[in-house]
């Protein structure tokens, strides 16, 4: 038996599903991205933003000072209690504190290390003491040397620093009383926060992602609907006036196309159905004929059937005819005949059970 085939159904969902899934995962993929570069540029821009307002917010006198401080290695504590420390850290805690920054500090190259920390907004364990010098990578480190020499501002990708783990960095220039570049005021923000924010995107793109995806299975299934249930529905129809269902098919809505085949299947049923009765009625003559055939011969011809005989004379049965059903009832006469020599009681009652419909029963006298 040969197989059936795959539904029309599983066809489109199969041709649809994979373009809706890619899809969905395109679209979810893009939107992430450009949510992703964007989150990024924003955390550049406030970094870009918070260094160059720093830099320009410190005061140049108190930092010239604090910078000496720093290089002769003075004492932290008292260093970090005086006037001129006090006057320019406060004001950036509180920028650090608004703008939910990991770091904000001002530093200068040299030591001997890569830097020199001078002024720290960090408070706690991370807190940077005046003075302390610390180790950058090398995009850092060039970069820094390049806002010291031309005054731009640096802005780093997000890299892994040793001490303070994976960081984004901005820094700009800080100038002395004399104009000069001396310093830079850095702004770095954790890659914690930036995942934060990232999550969120992620979160936006993967509902966009299901969103596109339900809204292309809703566009697929009323295709299918539209599409698949009218071909499927003429296909049941066919198969029915395939079974011999002389209905012609039902009227329903369709495309076009389908309409037109259900017209030509509709055609083809009334053939099909008159072929079928034609051959029908030659079927049951040509069987007709053969079986009475076949039954005259195996019966052989209506010969008269003694059913009782004695000495005062005999009952016998002799056909109408010389057709089958005159051959039937000799059949049953002889059956009859031999219950009768069998039983005399049976015998006894031949008139009631001797009934010819295709020739006689009667007595005759013995010859």
């Amino acid at each position: 038996m040969q197989p059936e085939g795959t539904p029309i159904k599983t066809l489109l969902w199969r041709t649809f599903t994979p373009a809706i899934v890619v899809l969905a995962i395109g679209l979810g993929a893009l939107v992430y991205t450009r949510l992703y570069d964007s989150i990024l540029d924003g955390f550049s821009r406030k970094l870009v933003t918070t260094s160059a307002l720093t830099g320009a917010l410190i005061d140049p006198a108190d930092h010239d000072f604090l910078i000496q401080a720093a290089k002769v290695r003075a004492p932290a504590e008292s260093v970090e209690a005086m006037g001129p420390y006090l006057r320019n850290v406060q004001p950036m805690r509180r920028i650090r504190r608004e703008l939910q920054l990991t770091y904000l500090y001002s530093q200068v190259l040299g030591g001997t290390k890569d830097v020199i920390y001078v002024l720290d907004a960090t408070e706690g364990d991370e807190h940077s003491a005046i003075g302390s010098e610390d180790e950058l990578t090398a995009e850092t480190r060039t970069g820094l040397r390049r806002a010291t020499a031309d005054g731009s501002i640096y802005v780093s990708p997000i890299e892994f620093q040793e001490q303070w783990g994976l960081l984004k960095t901005a820094a700009a220039p800080v100038r002395d009383r004399q104009g000069r570049i001396v310093a830079t005021a850095g702004a770095d923000v954790n890659i914690s926060v930036i995942e934060v924010a990232t999550q969120n995107a992620l979160l936006v793109s993967a509902l966009i992602g299901v969103v596109s995806l339900l809204a292309s299975a809703l566009v697929t299934l009323q295709i299918v609907r539209h599409v698949a249930q009218p071909i499927e529905a003429l296909k049941s129809e066919a198969l029915r006036i395939a079974a011999g269902d002389r209905a012609p098919p039902a009227e329903t809505a369709a495309p076009k196309e389908v309409r037109h085949l259900r017209v030509s299947i509709a055609e083809l049923a009334g053939h099909l159905i008159a072929s079928m009765r034609t051959a029908w009625s030659e079927t049951l003559a040509h069987d007709r004929a053969r079986n009475v055939a076949v039954l005259e011969a195996a019966l052989g011809p209506a010969e008269p059937v003694v059913l009782l005989g004695g000495k005062g004379g005999r009952i016998v049965w002799r056909p109408a005819d010389d057709g089958l059903d005159a051959r039937l009832e000799r059949r049953a006469m002889s059956g009859l005949a031999e219950r009768f020599a069998a039983d005399r009681k049976l015998a006894a009652r031949w008139p009631v059970l001797a009934v010819a419909q295709h020739g006689t029963v009667a007595e005759e006298a013995a010859a």
